[in-house]
């Protein structure tokens, strides 16, 4: 049950015990969950921290919200774990005979979404917002988080559209992204997106979502992005130890 005696957030320990829940089998795949209405009731909290955790649950891909429906518990996928470099996009793709081209789309101080938040660890981030093009082809959409107490100087930098932010990072101001974890599947992009990679709504896309860390293991960024379906294809080296 929620335990208001701890400094951990409602929403926090909200989400966890849904997860329990979800992974115990106790609410089974295609089930429908409690509406808003009736979790602020059971739980004795607010609608925004119902919210919030629902918000968590969806990104960790445990749950799908359909509009006027609700919200379901979503088939367990199986994880793959592969390893690969941390290089800049614009290197790979050079190496691969394409031109990258960056649109700065947005860029600016936002107070983090909750499950952003809880990664990056602090409340304040840079949101960047860039669609990248391959020979002038949407390639894909990506947003990124950093904590703003690191990075300030992000915030009225104007030239990501030409230098990546790894490389931005690297040398103006020493945080060298030296680890991460990556989490891909197919998901159905929302209206947003879908213009700017000019699909239709609801059509399904790669999406990406990512967590990097610096040699100290602190947080640089949180990203997701959506990779064009038409224009993607992921290429996997693999090889065994014998």
């Amino acid at each position: 049950m929620i335990d208001r005696s701890t400094p951990i957030p409602l929403y926090f320990q909200l989400a966890g015990i849904l997860k329990e829940q979800i992974r115990s089998g106790q609410r089974a795949v295609g089930a429908k969950l409690p509406s808003e209405h009736e979790l602020c009731e059971e739980y004795d909290v607010s609608r925004s921290v119902v919210r919030q955790a629902l918000l968590s649950l969806a990104q960790d891909g445990l749950i799908e919200t359909e509009r006027g429906r609700g919200a379901f518990v979503r088939e367990r996928k199986v994880p793959i774990t592969l390893i690969q470099q941390l290089d800049p996009l614009q290197e790979g793709m050079a190496k691969a005979g394409f031109k990258l081209t960056t649109r700065v789309l947005q860029q600016r101080l936002i107070d983090a979404p909750a499950h952003v938040a809880e990664r990056i660890g602090e409340q304040k981030a840079i949101f960047l917002e860039r669609l990248r093009l391959a020979d002038g082809e949407v390639l894909l959409l990506v947003q990124n988080y950093l904590p703003y107490s690191r990075v300030p100087e992000l915030l009225h930098y104007d030239g990501l559209e030409t230098t990546s932010l790894y490389n931005y990072l690297s040398s103006e101001h020493g945080i060298v992204v030296t680890t991460g974890k990556r989490f891909i599947e197919i998901g159905k992009v929302d209206a947003h997106v879908a213009a700017l990679l000019e699909l239709e709504a609801g059509a399904q896309a790669l999406f990406n979502r990512e967590i990097t860390f610096d040699a100290d293991g602190a947080a640089v960024e949180y990203y997701e992005s959506w990779h064009h379906p038409d224009r993607t294809r992921l290429t996997i080296d693999l090889y065994r130890n014998i």
